[in-house]
């Protein structure tokens, strides 16, 4: 047996069991992002990538919420969509985006706890 190790990249990695495995999920990502950034532009659909948690040490995180943010508002501004997309960064030190997409942002400067109650609260609020 191998010995037990988290399924996570490591930096220089060369575990051809964990690179399998990444390849997989990451192939299965890229499908989904497709199909969602698709449904926003063709569909009229409204997403919302909740970003919870990501600070400023690794910035993978960060880079792909931008870059499904970016990805989606270009297609949308080519094609004339009626779909939208909100990025809502939830980080009690480093919630803040930097760009001029600000009517596409929220910044929570909150731990995720605390921010998952407030949104469900203000969503139940206006639900009623």
């Amino acid at each position: 047996l191998l010995p037990v190790r988290p399924n996570v990249l490591l930096f220089h990695d060369s575990d051809p069991n964990v690179l399998n495995s990444i390849s997989l999920h990451r192939e299965r990502y890229q499908k989904w992002e497709a199909m969602a950034e698709d449904s926003v532009v063709k569909c009229g659909s409204h997403l919302v990538v909740l970003e919870l948690g990501a600070g400023l040490n690794v910035l993978a995180v960060r880079d792909e919420t931008d870059e499904v943010l970016h990805d989606c508002l270009d297609r949308l501004t080519e094609s004339g969509s009626t779909g939208s997309v909100t990025c809502i960064r939830v980080n009690p030190k480093d919630a803040g985006f930097s760009g001029n997409d600000s009517k596409h942002t929220i910044s929570i400067y909150e731990k995720a706890e605390q921010a998952l109650k407030m949104i469900d609260q203000i969503l139940t609020f206006s639900l009623e």
